[in-house]
């Protein structure tokens, strides 16, 4: 979803006096797009009723793509206009592995990986991009009867993902553009069991922060390996050579991050109904002068 074309060649007289037209006028940025990060984002979820998270699920690496449509020549794009395409790793593992295992996917054709939905073409007063009128994300594998790695007959159980996201906003400025997002997201997941019949329904709602880039924070031990434990200062944006920390993890340091326990990943240090999105240091990413 590239929603640049190549640069058309420009003569050296009309360069010139583009070069002092601008010098003669201030020196002002151009309007800022409405972009999202190119890669995942690491996503943290709140379950918006504590008592009821029936997924208990802390959180996952989502995608997000945009798109401006062309204008009708086809020779540049409608900046005017975007659509943003999310979704979750949950969904797409689901697709994966059942055709993986049993060669099984969804028969539907309306149903998609993604959610699709309008997004803002420009930032608003407060630095925020908007998604609005995003269409349910799903997949439904039937059972599917397949042969095992062993030879053994096995069944694959029916199974029913779905993503229905809502209020998704994009934080936007110029030094940081499209790094951190909130929204909320109900999930729903529906499996049946093959020998009983039964069927397990379970619906959770959850207030979700992102942050780009995703970053590993896993411990290590003296050998280098991962001892399952978080390490917040593989989170500090900046360099600290003499706290063992040659480089910083790549995350803007307005933001405050901390390591998720559960996750291992870098996330916001930011709860429901507090300021978005956070901005501060993690006291273990101070260097001291």
């Amino acid at each position: 979803m590239n929603r640049h074309d190549h640069p058309k060649p420009i003569a050296l007289g009309a360069l010139a006096l583009l070069f002092t037209a601008a010098l003669g006028t201030s020196c002002e940025q151009p309007p800022m797009l409405c972009e999202v990060a190119s890669g995942p984002y690491a996503v943290k979820y709140f379950p918006k009723d504590a008592g009821n998270d029936c997924l208990m699920i802390p959180g996952e690496q989502v995608g997000m793509s945009v798109y401006n449509p062309p204008k009708g020549d086809d020779r540049e794009i409608d900046a005017s206009r975007a659509t943003i395409a999310i979704q979750a790793h949950s969904i797409g593992a689901l697709a994966d592995d059942a055709k993986a295992t049993a060669g099984a996917t969804d028969p539907d054709p309306k149903h998609k990986q993604y959610s699709f939905g309008t997004y803002a073409a420009r930032p608003d007063a407060d630095d925020f991009c908007a998604a609005s009128d995003l269409s349910a994300a799903e997949q439904h594998i039937p059972e599917t009867a397949y042969t095992d790695a062993d030879g053994n007959p096995a069944i694959y159980p029916e199974t029913r993902l779905a993503y229905e996201w809502r209020d998704v906003r994009m934080h936007m400025t110029f030094a940081t553009p499209g790094n951190a997002a909130t929204g909320e997201v109900s999930i729903t997941r529906e499996r049946a069991d093959s020998e009983t019949g039964n069927r397990e329904t379970c619906t959770t709602t959850y207030i979700a922060s992102a942050l780009f880039p995703k970053v590993g924070c896993e411990a290590v031990d003296a050998t280098g390996q991962g001892t399952g434990m978080p390490d917040d200062t593989r989170c500090c944006a900046n360099a600290d050579p003499a706290k063992g920390r040659p480089f910083g993890s790549g995350l803007h340091p307005d933001f405050k991050v901390k390591c998720d326990p559960e996750l291992l990943l870098c996330v916001l240090d930011w709860r429901p109904g507090e300021p978005f999105p956070p901005r501060g240091t993690n006291p273990v990413c101070k260097v001291e002068g």
